[in-house]
């Protein structure tokens, strides 16, 4: 009621239609807000008052009615426009997008004018249907009074509410500050003033520069409060006869002009303050899609660069665009790549070639050195990356160097053959003399006794090289798969305590040895072995003499030697009896041929080392194993 009283204070003479009508823009933010249409309870009370204002001014009862119809008709049409148009606009439907939103700016402003011009038409037809006399200008004025009423109100109103109810965290650096608005508000008003004293030049609209100038620096917000304020200051000025749109020669033009200022300010600050504010929203998305890229890139890089495999991207021309820390260890000289039957590949067989051809290259190339180096074998895999018609082939290489994976394989395959001779003859013995005393017991005599002891005897002989293979076999397994303890180990009471554990004191010398800093059960697994061999592998006829010994080194390692006075090991086979399942002395002597290459891996897994020597002494020999020294203090009690 009060809008619409407003809004007959804005009439040029008692009697003519309003220059704004506030009440229509305020009709359709209230509808927009309860969500409901013209035809409510809501809709029949704006009717009402809309009569009733009607009844108590001084408009003709046909006129007012005609204008009373004619604004329902625009509240109503705009109503159900918005909410179909505008829907994503906050205020208007379940979104949150600003009014100010360029493409939904456009939306709003389309449903505006469609509601306020089908608005006029319904009062245009009424007033002729009375038999008033229209002209353009009445036309125009009809038409500008519904439009501009609605973008006073409702626009501003979406705008400052969003503000309100969202928020926003700081204030953007490209804003201007309070001194800056201070500065704004001065500038208009001297503006303004100037442009509507009586007898100035006019100069209504090169005023929009001071709307720019708020769209451009403050918040869309600001820009639109300043619009509807200088919006509020040219139609009291324009009523009160004073500026450019007051002076015209015809008073229908300077409301027309009114009007229509009205509505570009206003459209003019949501215009740039729409596209300003998406403009820093795109900015705002690249920035954080820059950091989300750089991240991602920051991430990839790490994860290529800690990958053991190398990684190397190239071009068509054969440039390197990228590699990884474990592509550039490529092998330092000249050196030859070939395939799996030593054939050298030419360029076309290379990976990358044919991945920058198109295909999908998975194969394994030996890398032969020309200083005479042992060969690599590696495994490679080129895949083509993808491209369009303006970027060039490219390809991704990865590769790894599998040369321990290989041998690694092939020692298991003949580690598994081995194992799989050895078990099978002592079962293969234990078999056929079962068998032979199974005939025995089917023929239905008692067997005879001396060949009952005869199959007990081979059967526990080959039952005991069974058992002999399996802890060999185990002990192989711990000493290459066990995790290290590593301590300061008193190797004189451990050796001596291997020595008594094999009743062994009148064949073994333990002289004091120097401590060792090692895994405590794999260094007793190794004097085992080393103690154990020295006392088998003896002459026949003669008694073992085996002596062990060390010293400290310089270098802060330790130096262990077990010597013995047995058959000695040719020289030929001095650095072969580390190997698996290798015996030197296999015919004469029983054994799994691991107990060396257990030794090898235990030293090995200390960072040492172990090898085979001569006697110095005479017919026998001399392994001298080195180890890490004792970090500190042993108690000798341990």
């Amino acid at each position: 009621m009060a809008a619409a009283l407003i809004g007959r204070l804005t009439a040029p003479e008692p009697g003519a239609p309003s220059l704004v009508v506030p009440a229509v823009g305020l009709a359709v933010l209230w509808l927009l807000a309860r969500g409901v249409s013209l035809a409510s309870l809501d809709g029949a009370a704006l009717a009402a008052c809309l009569f009733a204002i009607v009844a108590v001014s001084d408009v003709p009862l046909a006129s007012g009615t005609a204008l009373v119809v004619g604004l329902l008709a625009q509240v109503g049409l705009t109503v159900a426009l918005l909410r179909r148009w505008c829907a994503d606009v906050w205020g208007i439907g379940a979104g949150t997008v600003a009014a100010s939103a360029p493409r939904h700016l456009v939306r709003l402003v389309a449903a505006i004018v469609a509601g306020g011009v089908a608005g006029g038409a319904v009062t245009v037809l009424g007033l002729l249907a009375e038999g008033q006399r229209l002209g353009a200008l009445d036309l125009a004025s009809l038409l500008g009074r519904g439009v501009a009423g609605v973008v006073f109100v409702v626009p501003p109103a979406l705008v400052v509410g969003r503000r309100r109810a969202i928020g926003r965290q700081g204030r953007p650096g490209d804003e201007g500050g309070p001194l800056e608005l201070a500065a704004l508000a001065v500038t208009s008003v001297v503006l303004y003033g100037v442009a509507f004293l009586p007898e100035s030049v006019p100069l209504a609209f090169p005023l929009l520069i001071v709307t720019g100038w708020a769209a451009l620096r403050f918040s869309t917000a600001t820009a639109v409060l300043h619009a509807v304020v200088a919006s509020i200051a040219v139609v009291v000025l324009t009523l009160v006869g004073t500026g450019p749109f007051a002076v015209t020669d015809d008073p229908r033009v300077g409301v027309v002009l009114a009007q229509l200022y009205v509505c570009v300010v206003i459209v003019s600050a949501l215009t740039l303050g729409g596209g300003r504010d998406e403009r820093r929203e795109l900015l705002r998305e690249v920035r954080h899609a820059q950091a989300d890229a750089q991240r991602q890139f920051s991430l990839l890089r790490t994860m290529v660069d800690t990958m053991h495999e190398g990684v190397i991207v190239v071009e068509g021309d054969g440039r390197v665009l990228l590699r990884n820390p474990a592509a550039a260890l490529d092998p330092v000289g000249d050196y030859t790549l070939h395939d799996l039957t030593g054939r050298p590949l030419t360029a076309d067989q290379l990976p990358s070639r044919r991945a920058l051809r198109g295909e999908e290259a998975v194969e394994q190339v030996l890398v032969r050195m020309a200083d005479g180096s042992p060969e690599r074998l590696v495994e490679v895999r080129a895949t083509p990356l993808p491209r369009d018609a303006d970027t060039p082939a490219r390809a991704v290489v990865v590769f790894r160097d599998i040369t321990a994976e290989e041998l690694q394989r092939r020692e298991l395959t003949a580690f598994a053959g081995v194992v799989a001779h050895d078990l099978r003859n002592p079962l293969s013995t234990i078999d056929g003399w079962v068998a032979l005393l199974a005939e025995e017991i089917e023929d239905g005599e008692a067997p005879d006794g001396a060949l009952t002891r005869q199959v007990v005897g081979k059967v526990r002989s080959a039952s005991v090289r069974m058992q002999s293979l399996i802890r060999h076999l185990l002990q192989h397994a711990t000493s290459r798969d066990a995790e290290l303890h590593p301590v300061d180990v008193d190797t004189t009471a451990l050796v001596r305590g291997i020595v008594a554990g094999r009743e062994a004191e009148d064949r073994v010398r333990v002289e004091p040895l120097p401590v060792v800093h090692g895994d405590e059960n794999m260094l007793r697994q190794l004097f085992e072995n080393l103690v154990g061999n020295a006392l088998k592998y003896v002459v026949p006829g003669e008694p073992a003499q085996v002596v062990v010994d060390g010293s400290a080194r310089e270098d802060g390692a330790v130096l262990l030697a077990v010597t013995d006075n047995g058959v000695g090991i040719p020289d030929d086979s001095k650095d072969l009896v580390f190997q698996q399942f290798y015996r030197a002395h296999a015919t004469a002597y029983s054994g799994t041929g691991l107990g060396l290459a257990i030794c090898r891996r235990i030293v090995d897994r200390h960072q040492g080392a172990i090898a085979v020597r001569d006697n110095p002494a005479g017919r026998g020999t001399r392994i001298e194993v080195v180890l890490p020294g004792a970090r500190g203090p042993v108690d000798p009690e341990s």
